[in-house]
């Protein structure tokens, strides 16, 4: 088994400790009601409108929902890919820690993101006013898989850069 750097003790911890912080800022995001979680994404809607519609004040109050709730479906799609991505991006990172290099990292980080996406959907259920949506399922099965492929490609990149590194020392 080849070694990389990811095998250090405080990398492991420290991969560790950001992949379960990653998984508790998820499972908090979930347990908001529906209500607090349309004012968090609220706000950012209310900042891209100000970029993109920079009229959007002018508009009568039916165009004005029609925009506000297009941007909002987008700000909360994008922040569920991107919260599974940074998931998938640690878990991969975190197994290659504990486990070093094997073939079966990418699809295990992989199903136990999307094994997570899942819970975390059945969670929202419980949470006043929100519901479980397959398509967010696959949408953050696809943000870990997008994460795993980002964390593969760069351990990858890493150990060929070692890789010249050390044979250019070799060589005089």
């Amino acid at each position: 088994m080849e070694r990389t750097g990811l095998q250090r003790t405080w990398v492991r911890i420290l991969l560790t400790v950001l992949t379960l912080a990653v998984m508790g800022m998820i499972f908090l995001f979930s347990t908001e009601s529906a209500e607090k979680s349309d004012e968090t994404s609220g706000t950012f809607t209310r900042s891209l409108i100000g970029v993109f519609y920079p009229d959007f004040d002018e508009y009568d109050a039916g165009r004005k929902l029609q925009v506000y709730d297009s941007i909002q479906v987008v700000v909360r799609k994008i922040a569920h890919f991107t919260e599974f991505a940074a998931l998938g991006f640690l878990m991969r990172l975190c197994l290659e820690s504990w486990f070093g290099k094997r073939k079966w990292l990418n699809p295990v980080s992989w199903a136990a993101g999307t094994l997570y996406a899942g819970t975390d959907e059945l969670h929202q259920i419980l949470s006043d006013g929100r519901s479980a949506q397959w398509e967010d399922i696959l949408l953050d099965s696809a943000g870990v898989l997008a994460g795993v492929a980002v964390a593969a490609l760069a351990v990858f990149l890493f150990m060929r850069r070692n890789k010249r590194k050390a044979g250019e020392k070799a060589c005089p």
